[in-house]
């Protein structure tokens, strides 16, 4: 896996199960948007690039934290997810964002992000 970059972001999957982590989810995708875009990783251990082995990620959950996701963020295009299977067997998904061009992005509570290399 690549290192984080202005891009790249990797975050556990634990920031989809609660809503401290979704929040701070929403401040990445914000971040990403108003910048050149890029891609999440969820369920990638930040120091090993890796998802613990085993892990497994429900389509239910993924469903759950885009939704809301979407209702966490204006002006963010958040992409389908893909589910990819790590050679150790664990599950992660990606979430592209789209950059906005036109606009602002902002969280719900109206803040703005920006990404300045690998950090927001």
């Amino acid at each position: 896996m690549q290192a984080e970059s202005n891009i790249i972001e990797y975050k556990s999957i634990r920031k989809i199960q609660t809503s401290d982590g979704l929040r701070d989810l929403a401040e990445t995708c914000v971040c990403l948007a108003n910048e050149q875009g890029g891609t999440i990783a969820i369920g990638i251990d930040d120091k090993t690039k890796e998802p613990p082995a085993g892990q497994r990620i429900e389509q239910e959950e993924i469903n759950n934290a885009l939704s809301r996701l979407r209702n966490q963020t204006y002006s963010v295009g958040i992409g389908n997810p893909v589910v990819y299977t790590h050679a150790n067997g664990g599950e992660y998904v990606t979430i592209s964002i789209v950059p906005s061009l036109k606009t602002i992005a902002t969280t719900s509570t109206g803040k703005i992000y920006m990404r300045v290399a690998d950090t927001c």
